[in-house]
């Protein structure tokens, strides 16, 4: 036991003790030269994950962040995010996307994988004034909503339940909405366009078929569909994004972006035209309609287009030549990131939200000047509103995140 002991003793004297009395050079070099090992990195990825963005009546501007879980709310004057808003979501992970503007002002945010809506009152400034409304049945992922500017009017499809569902003006909970399911299941609807006064029109993303719902309609027999006859031998349509552009004429997406279409109907019936985008110009991702009856239009290809499509009579005949020549298209040179949401401003400017970029778009083609003879549209026709990155500190040596 004693040699044991004095071993014990032997090892601890040469081994570990002298360390107490000298030092290794990593711990008697200066502390601060430990900073050298340590660099500022900006963070590669998106940290916002800008989707959706709306207007409302007083022209208050919403952005949806799915990477932060909440929503921006921009004054009319604000174009910067200093002057921006965040309310934080209350649930995690509710993926917040469209935004309805609503007239009197105020927005409704459609939460997806929540099953939920968000009201934001006119003037609401912090979390704890937003209202949760709950849709009645699940799962639902409320993909898409519109406001009809006459009754004030909301819809919004959910695309899991294949359902419609109405909320009357001031509603704000469940017990006061009104679901309406659609005539085939599986119909999976992707987007609706409203119809002042009148109605709206659904279009069914596994059906190839447009859904119009009348204004005082609340079952499903009263819900008319028309089939998009455009031939595709192997391929689906997959109607989406409609937008009503007045007169009778509804616009939308078919083939994941690369047709653009407009339905006519009147009088004389329902008739379609077809415009097949280039494939230098790539798949349009959005569409609006302008106050003169034009469609805008966004495309992601290799590079990001904005288009503006001239609906007037004589650029739409039955056989879709024309349309094309009706048709400017030019190049957007901003880099990165995918078109998400698409929305007009109080001033005749339009907003836009991209997928992986940490950046708002803002465009005016309200001038001859925007589509000129070059590629790319003119810079003073665009301007864009940064969010600022956060910044990381990592040791160059283990490659580990150490602080925000």
């Amino acid at each position: 036991m004693m040699m044991f002991v004095l071993r014990a003793c032997f090892l601890f004297f040469f081994v570990f003790w002298p360390s107490v009395f000298f030092p290794s050079a990593s711990f008697a070099a200066d502390p601060l030269s430990e900073r050298d090992n340590y660099q500022t990195l900006k963070i590669p990825v998106a940290e916002y994950g800008f989707r959706g963005v709306g207007k409302d009546g007083r022209g208050q501007i919403y952005l949806t962040s799915l990477l932060k879980n909440g929503i921006y709310v921009l004054p009319p004057s604000c174009l910067k995010q200093d002057c921006a808003t965040f309310l934080r979501m209350r649930s995690p992970l509710s993926d917040p996307g469209q935004v309805v503007g609503l007239p009197r002002g105020g927005a409704i945010v459609l939460l997806r994988l929540a099953d939920r809506l968000i009201y934001i009152p006119f003037g609401c400034y912090s979390s704890g004034c937003l209202r949760t409304i709950v849709l009645p049945r699940t799962p639902s992922y409320p993909s898409s909503g519109v406001v009809d500017p006459v009754t004030h009017t909301v819809w919004v499809t959910e695309q899991l339940a294949d359902q419609v569902s109405k909320i009357p003006s001031g509603c704000f909970r469940t017990s006061c909405m009104k679901s309406i399911n659609l005539p085939v299941k599986g119909a999976a609807p992707s987007g609706m366009t409203v119809i002042p006064g009148k109605g709206l029109w659904v279009t069914e993303k596994n059906r190839d078929r447009l859904a119009f719902i009348p204004d005082a309609c609340e079952k499903t027999s009263c819900i008319q569909e028309v089939p998009v006859p455009f031939h595709s031998q192997s391929e689906k349509l997959h109607p989406f994004s409609p937008v009503f552009i007045g007169d009778g004429k509804i616009a939308f997406l078919l083939k994941r972006g690369r047709i653009v279409s407009v339905m006519k109907t009147g009088s004389r019936g329902i008739s379609f035209v077809f415009l097949e985008m280039e494939r230098g110009i790539g798949r349009a991702a959005s569409i609006v309609a302008d106050k003169k009856g034009n469609l805008i239009l966004l495309a992601k290809g290799s590079r990001l287009h904005v288009g503006k499509i001239r609906l007037s009579k004589n650029c739409l005949h039955e056989d879709g030549n024309s349309l094309s020549a009706c048709t400017e298209i030019k190049v957007l040179p901003i880099s990165g990131g995918s078109p998400t949401g698409l929305a007009e401003g109080r001033h005749g400017e339009y907003w836009m939200t991209l997928r992986n970029s940490d950046q708002v778009i803002l465009f005016r083609l309200n001038s001859s000047h925007c589509f000129g003879e070059y590629p790319e549209i003119r810079a003073r026709c665009y301007q864009t509103i940064a969010f600022r990155r956060g910044e990381t500190l990592y040791h160059r040596e283990y490659h580990q995140e150490v602080s925000h």
